[in-house]
Formats: structure tokens, C-alpha cells, sequence
């Protein structure tokens, strides 16, 4: 397999530094997983290589190694319903359950440990994406009305969040005080403890959640406030939207494989991923247990190799970590390339591609991902850490959006984000609440001001500020 001669960031995927460890594990996994799946589904592409330089992450497109054939994938997204039930996530449910038996603190040798973590990890990502490309191409053999009304079972269970807290009489607890401290309030009382069991529940189920994939990241389940923030949102929604059913004559096969492009995340995002944290943060502790790191998560800033003879030879952990920390400072001082190797040539991208990358705007245009025109305050968001700002009625201005971000999509009057194409997470999200959405509005996020008022077309991609 030859080395891609240009490398491009992705800042629909990556729009931050990713940590050393996090890129050799998981992020290295997915590009083993892409290049498997497009293998056997005989795609026009052969998925990328990655690597990390001053902590930003870049891919390198591979191309195939086969000849392509779309009739293998068209009749994958056709069977992928059938498949994802009999066969992938029953193997997804294995590889999770493994995963969180890992017990890297225990003696004696951890380094077997480490490698089938490893193995598991190739693994789902690679049926991640025997998921995600048919699911895609679904999308492009399906007529568009037929997609309506596909169920959302995360946000839906933060519906019922906000009615359990109705339910309780807890709900202005949760309007009146921020995230922390009505968890303290909520803990003082028998209704608040019932309402938190509810919550427990829906994190155990959903709590592998966050803003992004890094790792390092806390996700959902350690961080509850981010929860409590999107049913304060939801407290304030005038109603729990309604889902139309399927179309008359909707081809009920391609629906069921392109509602897996977001269901998938249940089974292998969120466990997947939250499990895969757990056992890495394993390894932490116990480099800590044996004086060589001081801190749990200093072990993010080693990559798996390292890690790998941390746990057999005698290494200077605090070197690497004052060293990565210290290669991440001058990137972040640096920011991102436009691209490393040799400059990019203009070349077709396959449609799937295209559709879930895009191919970038402008600050005050992009690419209409979902109709409708949209007016309200524009609230310029970095992260789940921003939650709070935003009420009812606000347009949302980010860079990309996850699953994670999902529960805010009912509160909001539109959407725009800086990456992603009309296949993107954000779009096919928008298209699913009926709300207005521009994406690939590249430098959105610093051509709008917070606090502006604005007017955005889903349909054409436009966006105007009306008043700063």
C-alpha cells in the first residue's frame, strides 16, 4: 500500500488538537476500519492514513487497491438491516463487553492487555464503517421525502427526562439554578433522588456521549450537568416535537439503512468509545500506581508504542509527556496546516465523500443542508461547556456538531456550522427536527458575532446579519 504524498486536516472531524494516544488508538483504528470496510463494499475510494503533527490531526487518501463495483455496496445498504441485526451488532455487544472487562491496574504483565485492546478496537471501527457507508449510500438511492421521521431514541429519552422532572415537581430546580447546583438540590430530596435515578438510567444507556471523539475527553457519564443543561432546554421547548411517519410508498429497507448512519452511535460511539476510555485511563493509573506517571491523564500524552513498552521496559514518562505537552503548545501557537506533503491536486471527490466532508464556504455562505429560513440571535458556541448560554429561539453557530448535541436541536430556530457536508451529522439532524440548517460556512464562527441577530436560508445556503 503506497504513502499518501498530501495529508489535509479535517475539521469537520478534528477541529481540535487530538492527543497522542487517542490518535494511535482510536483514531488509527478508524483508519484501518475505513480502508477494511471499503475493501469488501468495493469502493471508489480506498479510506486514508493518518497521523498527528504538533497535535493536529491530518488524513492522507489512499486509493483503492481493488477494482471498484457499486452494485457490491448498493446491494450492502439493501441488506445492511438484516445484517446489522444478525450479525454486527451482536459482534458490536461482544467487543463492548470485552472491552469494559479490561483490567490494565492488575497484575501481572498488562502488555497482553493493551494488544487485545488494540484488536478489539481495529475491529469496531471497522464494522463501523460496514455500517456507515451503506448507510450512506442508502441516502443517495432513496428519494429524499422518504427519510422523514426517523426516530432519535437519545433525544427522545431527554423528553422523558423533562417529563419525570415535571412529574416529580423538580422542575424548577432545574430551571431556576445552574447544572451543579441543582444536582446538590436535587440529591436533598426524595422526589429530586427519584428524578436522579431516572438520569443514572439515561446515562448508563447514553452517557458515552460528548462534544467530540477525542478520548481524553470526559463524556456524558462523568460530566451529568451537560445532561441537566439539555433538559432545561427541553423545559422551555413549547412541545415535544412530533415525528411523521413514513411516506406512502417509502421503501421501508432503505429507511431502516439510513436511519443506521445516526443509530449506529448507541451501540458502537458511545459504549465503544466510553469502554476504550475506561481501559486506556486503566493503563493510567496504573503508571501512576508504579511512580512513573504523575497524573492519570498525563497517559494521553504518550502514544500507543510508548505505552506499549512503558509496560515492559524502563522509560522516562515524564520526558515524553513534558515533550508531547510541549509539541502541542507550539501547534496550538502554530494552529492547523492547510496541508502537509505536496500541495493537494483539484480532483472529483465520490459522492459519499463529498456529501459527509464537503468542500468548505465561505464566512457568510455555505452549503443549504436543510430548508427553511430561520431568523434569531446567533449564539456562537464552542462546546458542550457553552450549553448554558443557549435558549430557545437562538440560531446556533459552531464549528461541527455530534450525537452529543442533538438534544439542543429542538429548542433551536436554525443551524449553522463551519464543516461538514449535506451527509454530515448536523445536516442529516437538522433535516430530521425540520430545522433550517447551513453547513460548511467555513469562518462562520468568527464572521458572527454572539449576540448578533441573523436570517440564514437553509435552501440556497445564505446568510445575512441583520443587526451586530
Amino acid at each position: 500500500m503506497s504513502e499518501p504524498r498530501t495529508w489535509l486536516p479535517d475539521p469537520s472531524h478534528y477541529p481540535e488538537q487530538m492527543t497522542p494516544l487517542s490518535a494511535t488508538t482510536w483514531f488509527e483504528a478508524m483508519g484501518t476500519g475505513v480502508h477494511a470496510a471499503a475493501r469488501e463494499l468495493r469502493m471508489p475510494f480506498g479510506g486514508f492514513r493518518t497521523r498527528l503533527e504538533l497535535g493536529w490531526a491530518y488524513e492522507g487518501e489512499l486509493e483503492p487497491e481493488w477494482d471498484p463495483d457499486r452494485a457490491v455496496v448498493e446491494a450492502a445498504a439493501r441488506a445492511l438491516p438484516e445484517r446489522w441485526e444478525r450479525e454486527l451488532r451482536p459482534h458490536v455487544l461482544e467487543i463492548n463487553a470485552e472491552l469494559e472487562s479490561l483490567r490494565p491496574e492488575l497484575p501481572p504483565d498488562a502488555t497482553p492487555v493493551l494488544d487485545r485492546l488494540w484488536e478489539l478496537v481495529q475491529e469496531e471501527w471497522t464494522i463501523h464503517f460496514l455500517v456507515v457507508i451503506p448507510a450512506l449510500v442508502a441516502s443517495e438511492l432513496a428519494e429524499p421525502e422518504q427519510l422523514v421521521g426517523l426516530e432519535s431514541p437519545a433525544d427522545d429519552a431527554v423528553w422523558d427526562l423533562a417529563d419525570a422532572a415535571r412529574r416529580e415537581g423538580v422542575d424548577d430546580v432545574i430551571r431556576d439554578f445552574s447544572a451543579a447546583a441543582a444536582l446538590e438540590r436535587l440529591r436533598a430530596t426524595q422526589p429530586g433522588r427519584r428524578f436522579l435515578r431516572e438520569l443514572e438510567a439515561f446515562l448508563a444507556r447514553y452517557g458515552g456521549r460528548s462534544r467530540w471523539h477525542e478520548l481524553s475527553l470526559p463524556r456524558e457519564a462523568e460530566q451529568p450537568w451537560l445532561t441537566l443543561e439539555a433538559v432545561r432546554l427541553t423545559l422551555d421547548a413549547p412541545q415535544r416535537p412530533s415525528r411523521a411517519g413514513a411516506p406512502a410508498g417509502a421503501d421501508e429497507t432503505l429507511r431502516a439503512a439510513y436511519a443506521l448512519k445516526e443509530l449506529h452511535t448507541y451501540d458502537i460511539d458511545y459504549p465503544g468509545l466510553l469502554a476504550t476510555r475506561d481501559a486506556l485511563r486503566g493503563f493510567g493509573r496504573r503508571l501512576v500506581g508504579e511512580g512513573l506517571l504523575d497524573e492519570v491523564d498525563d497517559v494521553w500524552l504518550l502514544d500507543r508504542e510508548e505505552l506499549r513498552r512503558a509496560l515492559t521496559e524502563t522509560l522516562d514518562l515524564r520526558a515524553l509527556v513534558a515533550g508531547a505537552r510541549e509539541e502541542r503548545a507550539r501547534g496550538l501557537a502554530e494552529g492547523v496546516q492547510p496541508f502537509l506533503g505536496d500541495p493537494p491536486e483539484e480532483r472529483e471527490r465520490d459522492s459519499i465523500i463529498e456529501g459527509f466532508y464537503g468542500s468548505g464556504g465561505n464566512g457568510l455562505s455555505g452549503a443549504g443542508a436543510s430548508p427553511g429560513v430561520a431568523e434569531g440571535v446567533a449564539r456562537v458556541v464552542a462546546g458542550q461547556s457553552d450549553f448554558a448560554r443557549i435558549q430557545s429561539g437562538d440560531i446556533l453557530v459552531t464549528t461541527t456538531t455530534t450525537p452529543a448535541w442533538t438534544p439542543l436541536f429542538p429548542s433551536l430556530a436554525g443551524l449553522v456550522t463551519e464543516t461538514g457536508g449535506i451527509l454530515c451529522h448536523a445536516a442529516v439532524v437538522a433535516r430530521e427536527y425540520g430545522l433550517p440548517a447551513v453547513v460548511g460556512a467555513s469562518g462562520a464562527t468568527s464572521a458572527i458575532q454572539d449576540g448578533a441577530r441573523i436570517r440564514i436560508d437553509g435552501g440556497s445556503g445564505a446568510i445575512s446579519i441583520i443587526a451586530s
